[in-house]
């Protein structure tokens, strides 16, 4: 199973998904920009990644930082960011759009 990143170029596929891996990482291992600024410290919000529904469960809860950085109504939208965002377990399908 991997991890896919939609963007309007198209779909990018991880090939793996790793537990130990943010979601940041991942987009990292196929050299994909997201727009992270602040190497991965959540400081700059600017990794932001939308879950569709089914795929919420399958990482980790939303923790401080995203609380802090996202609306309550991003964060109910799917919203989050990526840098602070873990896959629930090894070989996790996942899907990811870019807003």
């Amino acid at each position: 199973m991997s991890v896919k990143f939609k963007t309007a170029t198209g779909v990018h596929d991880t090939g793996d998904c790793f537990l130990n891996l943010n979601l940041l990482a991942h987009s990292q291992l196929i050299e994909l920009d997201i727009g992270s600024q602040c190497g991965g410290y959540g400081k700059c919000a600017g990794d932001k990644i939308i879950l569709a529904e089914a795929d919420r469960k399958k990482v980790s809860a939303p923790n401080a930082i995203e609380l802090h950085q996202l609306t309550a109504e991003e964060i109910q939208k799917g919203f989050r960011l990526a840098c602070q965002c873990f896959p629930n377990q090894n070989n996790e399908e996942l899907v990811i759009s870019l807003p």
